[in-house]
């Protein structure tokens, strides 16, 4: 059926203020809709996710689907709890009072969703979306072709428009018409700073407030300390699943200067025992998104020197894993999230180098530490303002729906996962309710000093 952007978003509007996706039957309804269609759709899925990134079926069920599964089940787990009034103290001034927080979904919401994990990062929102209580709007990627094809295909033949719906297109041609019409209750926006830093202008036309989750620069620093087999190990797992396409992959290694000769090979031989000495034709292995991207990335390789790999096909928009040293000043892959399978490596003596290297593309969004030393772990952590990360480990934070996911400065604004999206997608309403029992004389004119003199006892004294 067709119909325009902006005919759903009024559909949904009216849906969402008739009340109806308030209840929490509704919303547990939904939720298990949602957990069966991907489940009765996984092969489906996993040959969207091959034709356009060349994913393996385990990596799209352990990236993919997997987490939005647990997302579902924790949410249906939780939300009787979440959507209840939750008391909270009163200060004796304004007693006899109880005071409460009520829940309240933000109304319609617009979900952009990136091309990376397009299944992953449409739905695990969605999730959220759906338990909060709100009308949802999904904005796939136009670059992952296939996949989007395929969400517009499960969402729209089986959820009503007016509560789910995906909208397929250019988004330079959709979200400008889109965000002069409509008001969202939120917009979720998951991609690079640059386009997130265009959505939040736009958005701005109708107040509708955002949440982005961007990128950056993100640090993998190795000390003299770590355990090198496992760091190779964690580090060649984080980097170069999806081909590096991942906004939390490593985007450059620090490692110590002691240390940097032993980690190479390690890196390497994992590597090779990975992905084999004809990388190109292992299944586990990705392609690269699209052509303009391919390019990018290899202009990156010429910009320094390739210590392993380099290997590049341009009919398959193949880069093998790569090791670039020695990068040329002012390159742009210094500056650039690179968003691909190539790592710059760099060495370090102590750790205010370090510091003053990551400050100079500051706010990554994640922040990996090998070392076994407590004390180089907890500087990394206090001393680097980061979106969130790991200590010996890669990209695995994203897979804990108890801490929330998400940025800080240019790598993104407003956390998610777990009772963070619920909190996300949801106002809470502040109420006081006041009793009749007492009404206590100095709160009301004519003021006069002992009615402010007991006012600053009440509001004005010191408690610490």
């Amino acid at each position: 059926m067709n119909i325009s952007p902006i005919d759903v978003c009024r559909k949904q509007q009216q849906f969402f203020r008739s009340g109806a996706p308030r209840s929490a039957a509704f919303r547990k309804e939904q939720l298990k809709k949602l957990d069966s269609l991907l489940r009765n759709n996984e092969k489906k899925i996993e040959d969207a996710l091959y034709a356009d990134l060349h994913k393996h079926p385990q990596v799209v069920y352990t990236t993919e689907l997997a987490p939005v599964y647990e997302e579902i089940l924790l949410q249906l787990k939780h939300l009787k709890k979440w959507m209840q009034p939750k008391r909270v103290s009163t200060p004796v001034y304004l007693q006899p009072s109880v005071s409460r927080l009520y829940p309240e979904p933000v109304g319609n919401v617009l979900i952009i969703s990136p091309w990376n994990f397009p299944v992953l990062l449409s739905f695990r929102a969605t999730v959220g979306a759906m338990a909060a209580g709100n009308t949802i709007l999904i904005k796939p990627s136009e670059y992952a072709v296939h996949s989007a094809a395929l969400l517009e295909e499960i969402c729209n033949q089986n959820f009503p428009n007016e509560y789910l719906y995906v909208l397929n297109g250019n988004g330079h041609d959709v979200l400008p018409v889109l965000f002069d019409e409509c008001h969202f209750g939120k917009v979720f926006f998951t991609g690079s700073t640059a386009v997130g830093s265009k959505i939040m202008e736009m958005a701005s036309r109708k107040l509708s407030p955002v949440s982005l989750e961007l990128g950056g620069k993100s640090p993998c620093i190795v000390d003299a300390t770590a355990n090198i087999r496992i760091a190779a190990k964690r580090i060649v797992w984080g980097k170069f699943l999806n081909c590096g396409q991942s906004c939390v992959a490593p985007d450059y290694l620090m490692v110590h200067r002691s240390v940097k000769q032993t980690l190479v090979a390690a890196i390497i031989s994992e590597i090779e025992t990975t992905y084999g000495n004809e990388i190109k034709s292992n299944p586990d292995y990705g392609r690269i998104i699209h052509e303009r991207r391919y390019q990018t990335l290899k202009n990156y390789l010429k910009q320094g020197e390739i210590l392993y790999g380099g290997e590049t096909d341009d009919a398959e928009r193949f880069i093998g894993p790569t090791l670039l040293q020695n990068i040329q000043p002012g390159a742009s892959v210094l500056k650039e999230e690179i968003f691909g399978p190539i790592l710059p490596i760099f060495t370090y003596d102590n750790t205010d180098e370090v510091l003053a290297f990551i400050e100079e593309n500051p706010y990554p969004l994640a922040l990996y530490v090998f070392s076994n030393d407590s004390n180089i772990q907890d500087l990394f952590i206090k001393e680097v303002p980061f979106g969130g990360g790991c200590i010996n480990e890669t990209t695995l934070h994203l897979g804990n729906s108890n801490i929330p996911f998400g940025g800080i400065g240019t790598s993104g604004m407003g956390g998610h996962l777990g009772k963070y999206s619920f909190d996300l997608f949801s106002h809470y309403k502040g109420i006081v309710n006041r009793k009749n029992w007492f009404e206590p004389a100095f709160r009301f004119p004519p003021y006069n000093l002992q009615k402010l003199k007991l006012w600053k006892f009440l509001l004005g004294r010191k408690r610490y």
